[in-house]
Order: C-alpha cells, then structure tokens, then sequence
C-alpha cells in the first residue's frame, strides 16, 4: 500500500493532464498518478468524492485552502509514493515543478484581499444549516414556540506534522601516515690495479673500444586507492500507534415539565412529595438511582392516572433541594 502522496495544483487542467503524461513517461505506475478536476463549477459532492483518496484527512484550513482553488478552476495532479524521500521521488518533485504549480499560499494572500474568509466548506455548511434551523424556528405557527435540540458530534482525524530529524553531514579529512620501505641503489666503482702477466688474445691489443656501466636505484612510489571501511546509511522506519482521544461534546437537552391540571402534575404537588420524600428515614443518605424505584411506586399509588416519566426530573431535582435542608 502506497504511503506518501505528493500533490500540486495547477492554473488550467491541460497544465495537469501534460504533468501527468510526463509523470508516465518517467515510469510511474498509471493507476499512481491521478488527475483531479472541479469540471461542475463546485467544491462538494462528487469533487471531494474523487479527491479525498489523494488528500487523505486535511484540517479545515487546508480543505478550505484546496476547495477555493478547485472553485477558481485549479487542477490538481497527485501522485502516490512508496518512498517520500527515494530517487523516484525526486524525480517526480523536478517533473512537477518544472510546470510551475500554484503557491497556494501566496494565492491565499491574494483571495483574502479580494474578500475571501477561508471558512471551511464544512464550517460553512454548518453556519448554513444552523441559519436555516433558525429560520425553521420563526416559522413556526402563532401560539406556539419550538425549541431546537443541538448535539455535538465528535469526529478525530489525523494529518502529518514534522518532528524531529537526523542531518548527516560528510566531509574530507587528511592525516599524516608513514610506512618504511628498503630502496636499492648501485654505484660504479672503477679500480685501476698494476699487473705484470704475458699478453694473451683474449687482451685484444691495440683496438679501441668502450666499456658504458650504469649507475641504478631505486625510489618511493606513493599510489592511494580508496576503499570503502564503512557505511553509515539514514532510512525512516514508520510505526503505528494508537491513540484514545477524548475532549467534551454538548448537547441541548429539553426537558419537559407539567405546572398545572391533573394534581400529580402541579408544582405544588411535586414539591410536596419530594419535601415527603426527603424527610422519610428510609431514604436518608441514599443515592437517588436507589430511591427512585420506591418513589415512584410511591408516587403512582397516591396520584393514580398520573405518569411517573412526566415528573421524575422535577421530583429529583426538588427532592435534591429538599435533602439539603434536612
């Protein structure tokens, strides 16, 4: 499974499509290099559809970053990688820079001065649909008064950020080395010497010749051949872990309490029977999930007709009051 995806906008989808017959022709794999174009005018639905296997989970920031520059009818070529840092890397990096890809962030710079917020797409749809229940709200007939339940959802992603590295440096040193070596040298040496023997033919007299000696020695011959002693090799090993993630989410609860009509729904009555309750011996220095199976039994015996559900949460919270003053 592919690891790293390399990603670039460009200004017009033709820019894109001759990236990627480049990307193809310098041996990338077809189903590794993809050509993504917002070709319905919009950055939702079926754009985000077929580009987020290239993205991968991105902030808000960046989403909205990527979408603006679909919208204004950028191109992205997106290419997926085993190695983020290997020869074919580097070779894919030289192909797409060679076509001068947008700098989204100084295109950022420019769209704020032009008037664009760099809301998120999702935030935007949020703020939408929170207007639109709003509205829902006023519309509401007359005489009658809605009240929306809110709940947060909690979604975790993921995205890279750079930690810490290793930079290896080389570089080339010199040191002073000795070795002893045993040279030959000849010298001629000429000896006259006095003699007194009978002439023989070997003598040759009276010719001229010459004899030549010559003198031979030897010297130092310095030769250097490399080798290599030792290797020192950087990789990147990945390891995956798991991560429990916890924060808070809200949640608008409405709750419903009857003030008037039937008896058992009073407030009068509630408060009376919760003050009862907190005074009865029984219940002293009880938890409420252990006195509320008896309270209720309780409560539906004296005021038949009545449903238990419906007053509960008054019946707690006023017993809770009650309890403090005992």
């Amino acid at each position: 499974m592919k690891n790293h995806d390399l990603i670039a906008f460009y200004q017009s989808r033709d820019t894109a499509e001759r990236v990627r017959e480049e990307l193809l022709a310098a041996g990338f794999d077809r189903d590794d290099v993809k050509v993504y174009a917002n070709t319905g005018g919009e950055t939702g639905g079926g754009f985000w559809d077929s580009i987020k296997e290239a993205f991968g989970f991105v902030d808000d920031e960046d989403k909205a970053l990527y979408a603006e520059a679909a919208r204004r009818g950028a191109s992205a070529v997106a290419i997926s990688l085993d190695d983020a840092d290997g020869p074919p890397a580097q070779r894919a990096v030289q192909i797409i820079q060679r076509y001068q890809p947008l700098d989204l962030d100084q295109q950022a710079t420019q769209w704020r001065q032009q008037g664009w917020t760099g809301q998120p797409a999702a935030t935007a749809t949020a703020t939408r649909t929170q207007t639109q229940a709003r509205a829902a709200a006023k519309n509401v007939p007359q005489g009658q008064e809605a009240i929306p339940v809110v709940q947060e959802e909690l979604r975790v992603g993921k995205r890279r950020v750079e930690g810490g590295g290793v930079r290896v440096y080389s570089r080339v040193t010199e040191k002073p080395v000795e070795e002893q070596v045993r040279l030959r040298e000849e010298r001629v040496k000429v000896e006259r010497r006095p003699v007194d023997r009978p002439l023989t033919d070997a003598d040759k007299p009276f010719q001229e010749r010459a004899v030549e000696a010559t003198e031979m020695r030897e010297e130092a011959v310095i030769e250097k051949t490399p080798r290599v002693v030792e290797e020192v090799r950087v990789s990147k090993e990945a390891q995956e872990r798991t991560q429990t993630v916890r924060d808070t989410v809200r949640r608008t609860d409405v709750q419903v309490e009857q003030t008037g009509g039937q008896p058992g729904h009073s407030t009068e009555v509630v408060e009376t029977f919760a003050t009862q309750l907190a005074g009865d011996t029984r219940f002293r220095n009880r938890e409420w999930t252990t006195v509320e199976p008896e309270a209720r039994k309780t409560f539906e015996q004296r005021y038949p007709g009545n449903k238990w559900e419906q007053v509960k949460e008054a019946v707690h919270r006023s017993w809770d009051r009650a309890r403090s003053k005992v």
